[in-house]
């Protein structure tokens, strides 16, 4: 009797543990199928550095080509000069002429839309150097299969910030597994819209002024001290530089006005 009585315990308890195990995975059997599915998605640790490396041909391609706007008057490649700041001969800042004259009269605005010369002149090109910078290569060497459609990049100008937005869609795959990225963007936090408006009015005011004259502490009053524009006269051409104030980031650029002359 005591041995009959010993397995009818053991056979209760284990018709207990069926029913718990059953109570169980009726209560957590989705959730445990859903992880099951989550870990067969990509390691997104794995992929995080295609992004940063997108990401990083943006960041550093950019700032090389704000600066160059910045101390070549709002170009890149500049075919109408006056070197300046030059540091040894042949190492000068080339800063191409925002207004400009040979004549006894005033001189010609030669970027009347600057804001969106700038933003071409920073499409054209960063969309050669970023793209050419993305090796997708070394990411297919990894083991991924990398298919790419078409690369596009657009600059927007603002006030107080630069942004630059790549539309590069990539479909990465590694058995059965997809990522999809389409989207790359990086801010700069630097006033060139600002200093274009400032550029921009200077080239007014020599245009429109009385023998071409430019008061540059009146300007500077006139926008309650937040710019900085200081002006220096090189042979027949005066070089303006403009920053806002508290903030290293200028623009310089060059204007010849003989009107001063008469």
């Amino acid at each position: 009797m005591r041995k009959r009585g010993q397995v009818t315990v053991f056979v209760i308890l284990g018709i207990l543990i069926v029913v718990i195990l059953a109570f169980v995975f009726y209560l957590y059997g989705e959730r445990l199928s859903i992880q099951t599915k989550e870990d067969v998605k990509f390691d997104t640790s794995t992929i995080e550095p295609l992004k940063d490396y997108v990401q990083d041909c943006i960041d550093s391609n950019g700032l090389e080509a704000i600066e160059l706007i910045g101390n070549q008057g709002g170009e890149i490649n500049p075919g109408f000069y006056q070197n300046w700041n030059c540091v040894s001969p042949g190492n000068c800042d080339k800063v191409s002429y925002a207004c400009f004259t040979t004549e006894y009269s005033q001189c010609y605005n030669k970027k009347p839309f600057m804001k969106e010369f700038v933003e071409n002149e920073l499409e054209t090109y960063l969309r050669n150097r970023v793209n050419l910078c993305i090796n997708l290569d070394e990411i297919r060497s990894s083991g991924y299969n990398v298919e790419a459609g078409e690369f596009k990049l657009d600059v927007s100008i603002q006030d107080y910030s630069t942004v630059i937005n790549v539309n590069y869609p990539l479909t990465i795959t590694k058995g059965d597994s997809i990522l999809k990225q389409d989207k790359f963007s990086k801010q700069f936090d630097v006033p060139l819209g600002r200093l274009i408006t400032v550029a921009q009015d200077v080239v007014n005011l020599e245009i429109n002024s009385p023998q071409g004259y430019v008061d540059t502490t009146t300007y500077i009053l006139a926008q309650n001290g937040e710019v900085q524009l200081e002006k220096q006269t090189y042979d027949d051409s005066e070089i303006y530089i403009a920053n806002v104030r508290n903030d290293l980031y200028k623009l310089q650029f060059a204007v010849q006005n003989y009107v001063r002359l008469i």
